[in-house]
């Protein structure tokens, strides 16, 4: 699973070749804005994806490059998934600050969410545990919302998602017999 050098192509192995579309609402609905705030930062978010894969693409740099490469690889990628929502969000009517509300109350994004892990194993481990969360949150909020314009961009970002499963499994199979 060796990575080209050269970031431009490397970005494609982490995302699909499709385009996404508009993160434009049909209208103002402050409740699925409230959703998205979830996928935004809540504990199973992209602010969470994005810290956990960075930090495990730091510890796996000396000794795996090949896959400290795809780790970053990806978190940019979840990265335009986070630009994504807050354009999302702002269409819905509220703004993407890095909060959520738990029983109507605001909870702050804060890095004790990040799982860090203590070796190889437990690391990808994480990962793939994080990616089916991922899915599993994108799903249940798809039901939720009625806007199709949103729903279809939830259904884009999860299909970069399972992608993104797909890519950390081979790199457990690869790392982790």
């Amino acid at each position: 699973m060796a990575e080209p050098s050269d970031p431009h192509l490397r970005n494609r192995i982490c995302d699909l070749p499709e385009p996404y579309p508009a993160p434009e609402a049909m209208a103002p609905n402050h409740y699925y804005a409230t959703l998205l705030l979830e996928d935004f930062t809540g504990a199973i978010s992209e602010m969470t994806a994005i810290n956990q894969y960075l930090y495990h693409h730091f510890t796996f740099h000396g000794r795996f490059p090949e896959l400290a490469e795809l780790v970053e690889c990806i978190s940019i990628i979840e990265m335009k998934h986070m630009e994504l929502l807050a354009e999302a969000i702002l269409s819905l009517g509220k703004a993407p600050e890095f909060r959520t509300l738990t029983a109507n109350a605001p909870a702050y994004w804060n890095a004790a969410v990040v799982y860090y892990g203590t070796g190889l194993a437990d690391r990808l481990s994480a990962d793939i545990a994080a990616e089916i969360q991922a899915i599993q949150l994108y799903r249940h909020h798809q039901q939720l919302i009625a806007d199709q314009r949103i729903q279809a961009l939830l259904e884009r970002i999860i299909r970069d998602e399972q992608h993104h499963l797909g890519l950390f499994r081979q790199a457990y199979a690869k790392y982790c017999p």
